[in-house]
């Protein structure tokens, strides 16, 4: 689960912890990171929404991808990664999906 989020710390995820092995998360095209400590904080900056998007509020609402990550441990050291788009663009989506395989280094 740390390589995880490692990678969606690198890709400027927001995430909160909801399970052992189980993240709500949201992610702003072209935000900055929030540093090294996201990884120690029990909660994570998706908890106050309206400070993060003050700026450009119209583009911003419209581009905000949501999304859900499980993890499962399958047989033999191999594990299972599910992402579940709950709110955003669709192809939006589908490029963080594949930057985050790419940081993961599965792709």
């Amino acid at each position: 689960m740390m390589v995880v989020l490692g990678a969606l710390q690198e890709l400027t995820v927001c995430w909160k912890k909801i399970g052992h092995y189980n993240m709500k998360c949201r992610w702003i095209p072209g935000t900055a990171g929030y540093g090294e400590s996201m990884l120690n904080d029990p909660v994570y900056p998706i908890a106050n929404q309206h400070s993060i998007i003050e700026t450009d509020e119209a583009i911003a609402t419209v581009n905000v991808v949501k999304f859900e990550v499980q993890l499962y441990k399958a047989r033999d050291e191999k594990y299972l990664l599910d992402l579940q788009r709950v709110q955003g663009p669709q192809f939006l989506f589908l490029d963080l999906c594949a930057a985050l395989l790419a940081q993961v280094q599965v792709i």
